[in-house]
């Protein structure tokens, strides 16, 4: 306790390197999401009209996903632009959760785009339509499963380069796009060997893949914007019980979303200790904390003197 008391005094920390927020990149990620916006109008484009032509519900279906992507990339980029407006006295914990609510829409988006493939489907099965298959729609397909793989794997890396939730999300939504037109090369398959009815299939298939997605990110975007912790305590209690005069720490709390988690957490010191040493070891364990976890963007530590007849709240 003593040599605690010593340490805290004689060798005060230094917050300076531990201070600047690990936060989402918002320019970086922007950029990126233009980019994708592009390639997956393309993709969505090529989809689109060689289903049209072969009368392929399920390349059709599948190009109606590559334009979803689009819109989620266009709805994205916006929320980031909201998200990257710089704190205020109205918004003390800057405006982060825009990004999320992006995410939000992006899920409904999806459920929407599953809905309207299913009643192409049924409409489908009602009129009796064969696709018409040609090289052409096989070479469509690989070169926009190729590229839908591409931009799938680089959102990702770069989201969680930059700490973006969007991009994660958006990748994940690319990422199932890449699964739809694997389906859609089965259904084409199974169309030349004689089987047009598992087109009809592979289409509501493709609106479950989409469903699936959706509520994936639906239920990402709702923990963060209710709150739901995002550290496990058991985690962070041992990085602050590791620092010289820490007695107890308990009631550790976390919130937030990707590359901004803000941490609460209360720690015992001894109650002969000075304010002032007092204060020093809180900032260690604040640095401790935002050490081990680069997703954490602020700790506020609560200090409480350590008597076991106190109740400490």
């Amino acid at each position: 306790m003593a040599r605690g008391i010593l340490l805290a005094l004689l060798d005060p920390v230094d917050l300076s390197d531990h201070r600047i927020p690990m936060a989402t990149d918002f320019a970086s990620a922007r950029k990126i999401l233009l980019a994708v916006l592009l390639a997956n109008l393309g993709v969505a484009a090529a989809k689109i009209f060689w289903g049209g032509a072969a009368r392929s519900l399920s390349m059709q279906a599948d190009g109606l996903h590559s334009l979803l992507d689009a819109a989620s990339s266009a709805i994205g980029w916006i929320g980031l632009f909201l998200a990257a407006r710089p704190l205020d006295d109205t918004y003390p914990y800057g405006r982060g959760k825009y990004e999320t609510f992006a995410s939000l829409c992006i899920s409904v988006l999806l459920f929407f785009t599953g809905f309207e493939i299913v009643q192409h489907a049924v409409a489908r099965l009602q009129s009796g339509v064969t696709p018409e298959i040609t090289s052409a729609s096989f070479i469509v397909m690989l070169v926009t499963m190729a590229v839908n793989g591409v931009i799938s794997r680089w959102e990702k890396v770069q989201g969680q380069r930059y700490k973006s939730e969007v991009l994660v999300n958006d990748g994940r939504h690319t990422e199932s796009d890449l699964l739809a037109s694997f389906s859609v090369m089965v259904s084409l398959v199974a169309s030349l060997a004689g089987y047009p009815a598992v087109d009809l299939i592979v289409g509501l298939v493709i609106a479950g893949i989409i469903g699936k997605v959706g509520w994936q990110v639906l239920i990402e975007s709702f923990r963060v914007l209710v709150d739901a912790s995002r550290i496990d305590p058991d985690q962070i209690s041992p990085v602050v019980m590791q620092i010289d005069g820490v007695l107890a720490c308990h009631k550790v709390r976390t919130r937030g979303n990707m590359g901004q988690v803000y941490v609460d957490l209360h720690i015992h010191v001894a109650p002969e200790m000075s304010i002032a040493a007092a204060h020093i070891i809180a900032h260690r364990a604040e640095a401790a904390v935002m050490q081990s976890f680069s997703d954490v963007a602020e700790v506020a530590v609560h200090l409480e003197p350590h008597l076991p007849h106190l109740e400490n709240d």
